[in-house]
């Protein structure tokens, strides 16, 4: 008997290692999802394109955002929030990756993965807010007194150049959506530029 509430106890234990999707995005016929075991970072990237599916392994990544974006007129793009050190940055922190798909081999093949954008992100967007008929990474970002603000970066010739700021936040605003759809002290906005200022309304 007692053996047998250890095992019991042992299997009930095991049963939080169950994957969860924590994130997903579509475009089209195609569709990506993160499919995560402790419910914060992924530990695979499940893709489907039409009648096909496959998995790739993205454990070294921690992915804990995903969405698809053109940020050049090119080849789509898959945008990754990911917790993980670079080269030149050898701590762990949240940043924004860019791929393309590779369906024939079934990986990911990078195209953008800096070390950080102006300041630490606490997540981001992909969507075309200036009207130039490509997306721009919209950023959320914490700065050094603490503060949070919005950041938007446009694509330069394989990097990324920041052309637009807000004013500083007291509180944490959060995305409501993939697009512009933000929540700011509680209420539903919507952003927009002004010059090269991002405001909302």
């Amino acid at each position: 008997m007692k053996y047998l509430i250890i095992l019991l106890i042992f299997l009930t234990g095991c049963r939080g290692d169950e994957a969860q999707v924590i994130d997903s995005a579509s475009q089209a016929n195609l569709s990506a999802e993160i499919i995560s075991l402790d419910g914060e970072y992924g530990s695979e990237l499940r893709i489907k394109n039409k009648n096909e599916e496959f998995i790739i392994d993205v454990s070294d990544l921690r992915p804990w955002k995903v969405d698809f974006c053109n940020v050049d007129g090119g080849e789509m793009e898959m945008a990754l929030g990911v917790y993980k050190k670079t080269p030149f940055d050898q701590k762990f922190d949240r940043r924004c990756f860019l791929y393309n798909i590779d369906f024939k081999n079934k990986k990911l093949r990078p195209k953008l993965r800096i070390s950080r954008l102006h300041n630490p992100i606490r997540d981001f967007n992909l969507c075309d807010l200036d009207g130039d008929a490509y997306d721009e990474i919209i950023s959320i970002e914490k700065n050094i007194d603490g503060n949070y603000l919005f950041g938007v970066y446009d694509w330069t010739n394989f990097a990324v150049e920041r052309n637009y700021g807000s004013e500083v936040l007291k509180s944490e605003p959060k995305f409501l959506d993939k697009e512009k759809k933000v929540e700011i002290d509680g209420s539903e906005r919507e952003l927009y530029l002004e010059g090269d200022e991002v405001k909302w309304k």
